[in-house]
């Protein structure tokens, strides 16, 4: 693990970062929503670390403005959640590496608005993205390098909600049974389901955007 700080953009602050994993492939790991204790350190935040490290991913975890050790004062405007989003993945896209999108919640929203308008990303890994966060976010521009992972009794971000959306993306959805949006007993499955997601290669299966 090692320690970075973000630089944003255009005089925008500056956000606390953390390296995890190592490995060829580069990913970006966003927190839920910063103003409901949303941080780095949260448990599908990092289920979500490991899964990648499983998969041989370096994984960039950062905390949105205004949370920890970031600058700035603490924002729900999804606005604000794309470019601190953007910053992060600045620093990721630097080596030339595939970058893969991932996030929890409102970070899972932003993951997915970013990665269906920036080329850079390869793929998106996006954990219980309220489709409310999503109404203008072309979807369908993700293809076969999205992979949704949802709650049976989510009633946050809807299990048959975001079906229809993964269907609209083209991409792949897992509903994990017996669990709502803080999947409890279930991390070790987020795990497994984003090792294998990575593992079988979705950072080739997106086609560029246009």
């Amino acid at each position: 693990m090692s320690s970075v700080m973000i630089p944003g953009a255009g005089g925008l602050p500056s956000l606390e970062g953390i390296w995890l994993g190592s490995g060829e492939r580069t990913a970006i790991v966003a927190p839920p929503h910063p103003l409901m204790g949303g941080e780095l350190t949260n448990p599908v935040v990092q289920a979500l670390a490991m899964g990648l490290a499983a998969a041989g991913a370096r994984s960039l975890l950062f905390n949105w403005r205004g949370v920890g050790e970031s600058g700035g004062v603490g924002s729900g405007d999804p606005e604000d959640a794309e470019s601190d989003y953007m910053a992060a993945l600045e620093v990721a896209a630097r080596s030339g590496a595939q970058v893969i999108a991932a996030g929890y919640s409102f970070g899972a929203a932003a993951a997915l608005r970013v990665g269906a308008r920036d080329a850079r990303v390869r793929a998106v890994i996006a954990v219980a993205p309220p489709p409310a966060l999503l109404a203008s976010c072309p979807v369908e521009r993700l293809g076969a390098g999205c992979t949704v992972i949802a709650a049976e009794r989510d009633s946050v971000a809807r299990a048959d909600e975001l079906s229809s959306l993964v269907t609209r993306a083209g991409g792949r959805i897992e509903i994990l049974p017996d669990t709502d949006h803080f999947f409890g007993q279930a991390l070790a499955k987020i795990s497994e389901i984003v090792r294998d997601a990575v593992s079988e290669g979705p950072c080739s299966a997106r086609p560029p955007h246009d």
